[in-house]
C-alpha cells in the first residue's frame, strides 16, 4: 500500500518551524514561532489519527529540513515559503481538519510577515560552532561532555515524542493514552530546553530520521522495559553533568531534569503494570 506523502510533508514543516524557533536568540520572537510549531505538531497528530481511521499507511521518514538562515528576516521568509507551499498539498475539500490547517497557517504567514516588517533583522548564530554557553565558564572536558549529552538527549526526546504519538494512535486504553500524552509533552519541553542550549552553543541540528522498527513495534511491554532502562541512563548522565559543571544554576538545571526523569519512570512503570494486568 502506498504511504501517505502529506504526513511526511507536515512532519517536515513541523520540524522546520520548530528548529527555526530554536535558532532565534530573541526569546519573545522565538516563543511566538515555537507556539506555531506546537500547533503544527497538533496538526500532525490529528492527521495521523485520521489516517489510522482510514487505514492508510504512513511513517516518520523525512527529507532535508530547510530551516537554517543567516538572519531572522531570511528565516521568516523561508518559513513563509514553506507554509505557503503546504496549502497546495491539502486535498480540495471542506473537511474541518484541513480547513483548520489552512486557517492556522494563514495566520502564521500573516504574523511572520508582520515580524519581518516590524522587528530588527538580527544575525542567527545557532550554527557557528562556537561551543560556548552564555556566562558558563566550561573547560574542554565539560564542553565535550555537554555537547555529547545535548546531541544524544535531543534525539532521544524527538524520538520519544514520535514513538508515543504513534503508540497513542493505536491504543484504546484511556490510562495508556493519558500516560503517552504526559510523556509526549514532557519530551516537548525537554527538547526545547536542550535545543535552545544547542542553539546558544552554535551547534543546533535537527535529529536524524527514526528507523521504522523503533516505533512500529509488536511488543509494547518490552518497549516500556527498554524505555525505563533508557530513562535511568539519562538520569545518570544528568547527575554526571550536574556534578561536572562548575556553575550552580547550570548544575541545578540538570538536577531538575533528573528529578523529572524520576516521574517519567513512574509513569512508564504504571503503563507496564496496566499492560501486565490486562494480559
Amino acid at each position: 500500500m502506498k504511504k501517505n506523502r502529506l504526513f511526511q510533508q507536515k512532519h517536515e514543516l513541523w520540524l522546520a518551524v520548530l528548529f527555526g524557533s530554536f535558532s532565534i536568540a530573541d526569546e519573545e520572537i522565538a516563543d511566538t514561532i515555537y507556539d506555531f510549531a506546537m500547533i503544527e505538531y497538533r496538526h500532525l497528530n490529528w492527521l495521523g489519527g485520521a489516517l489510522v481511521e482510514r487505514g492508510e499507511v504512513f511513517d516518520y521518514e523525512k527529507g532535508e529540513i530547510d530551516y537554517k538562515a543567516a538572519d531572522t528576516h531570511t528565516l521568516f521568509a523561508k518559513l513563509i515559503t514553506q507554509i505557503e507551499a503546504m496549502k497546495a498539498a491539502y486535498p480540495d475539500s471542506e473537511d474541518a481538519m484541513f480547513t483548520r490547517f489552512v486557517s492556522d497557517e494563514r495566520y502564521f504567514i500573516q504574523k511572520l510577515n508582520e515580524l519581518r516588517d516590524t522587528t530588527p533583522n538580527r544575525p542567527i548564530t545557532a550554527y557557528d560552532k562556537k561551543r560556548k554557553l552564555g556566562v558558563y565558564d566550561l573547560d574542554q572536558t565539560q564542553t565535550d561532555a555537554l555537547t555529547l549529552f545535548l546531541f544524544e538527549e535531543s534525539y532521544k526526546e524527538y524520538e520519544l515524542i514520535l514513538v508515543y504519538t504513534y503508540s497513542n494512535f493505536f491504543t484504546d486504553s484511556k490510562l495508556l493514552s493519558n500516560i503517552f500524552i504526559d510523556l509526549i509533552y514532557e519530551s516537548h519541553y525537554h527538547l526545547k530546553r536542550f535545543a535552545r542550549m544547542m542553539s546558544g552553543m552554535g551547534i543546533l541540528s535537527t535529529p536524524r530520521t527514526i528507523m521504522e522498527r523503533v516505533y512500529k513495534f509488536d511488543d509494547l511491554e518490552q518497549f516500556l522495559i527498554d524505555g525505563i532502562k533508557e530513562e535511568e541512563g539519562a538520569k545518570e548522565e544528568c547527575m554526571r553533568l550536574a556534578e561536572m559543571v562548575n556553575h550552580e544554576s547550570l548544575s541545578n538545571f540538570f538536577f531538575f531534569i533528573n528529578d523529572q526523569e524520576n516521574y517519567h519512570i513512574t509513569l512508564m512503570r504504571k503503563a507496564l503494570e496496566h499492560l501486565k494486568g490486562a494480559a
